[in-house]
């Protein structure tokens, strides 16, 4: 594995009224937070780097953005982070904890560009943002100048838990909008096997680990 030395944690304050998706209300603190601090925990155990931003959901979209964007560069220290990681709520076409959408994409990509490195890894721990010209391709497609570097952008392809979600799409894809599946050919059972286990950890390594040896492992 290739630990990321440096890396950017977005994740909400607030609880949201329990809904279909959220169905006990708890969505932050249950899972979105809970999250946020394995990851922190795992890499900062190896000497890794790992900011960690709580932004306030309650804020209004434009000034949830402008406050993780504003901690994003801040954050880099004069340097630039190897992966940018959001936990929250994701639909097709944006993230909505973080207040992101199709409109506010272009401020995103540009924060990336600027706080990230040519192979920075974006991981998007939310629901449907990795189906089909979803807004991780959208994302993808914005920093194509480094495909060729290792950048890549990671979503999950359908509902589910915020990291316990073993259906997972990676872009680029040869410009294609259909996703990568992150499972190696041959191992999906023992993939889902591996994510549905509360002691596995690759639901937080894969995204900085190849193919081989995420098939290895399974």
């Amino acid at each position: 594995m290739n630990a990321p030395q440096r890396s950017f944690v977005f994740y909400p304050m607030h609880n949201q009224p329990p809904d279909k998706a959220n169905p006990l209300g708890n969505d932050a603190t249950g899972a979105f937070q809970l999250g946020a601090a394995l990851y922190e925990k795992y890499f900062t155990k190896l000497g890794c780097d790992v900011t960690m931003y709580m932004f306030d959901n309650h804020l209004p979209a434009e000034q949830r953005r402008a406050q993780i964007i504003n901690a994003l560069c801040i954050g880099t220290g004069g340097g630039w982070y190897d992966a940018i990681v959001y936990f929250g709520h994701g639909y097709p076409d944006g993230m909505p904890s973080a207040g992101f959408d199709l409109k506010s994409i272009d401020q995103l990509t540009n924060a990336v560009w600027a706080c990230g490195q040519y192979s920075v890894k974006v991981v998007l721990y939310a629901c449907s943002c990795g189906v089909d010209a979803g807004y991780a391709w959208r994302i993808s497609e914005a920093m194509k100048p480094w495909a060729q570097e290792g950048y890549g952008v990671y979503g999950h392809a359908s509902d589910g838990h915020a990291f316990s979600n073993a259906q997972v799409r990676q872009y680029p894809n040869g410009g294609a909008v259909t996703g990568i599946k992150t499972a190696p050919a041959g191992k999906i059972p023992a993939w889902v096997k591996s994510f549905a286990d509360p002691k596995s950890t690759l639901w937080l390594r894969f995204p900085f680990m190849g193919a081989e040896e995420i098939a290895a492992e399974l």
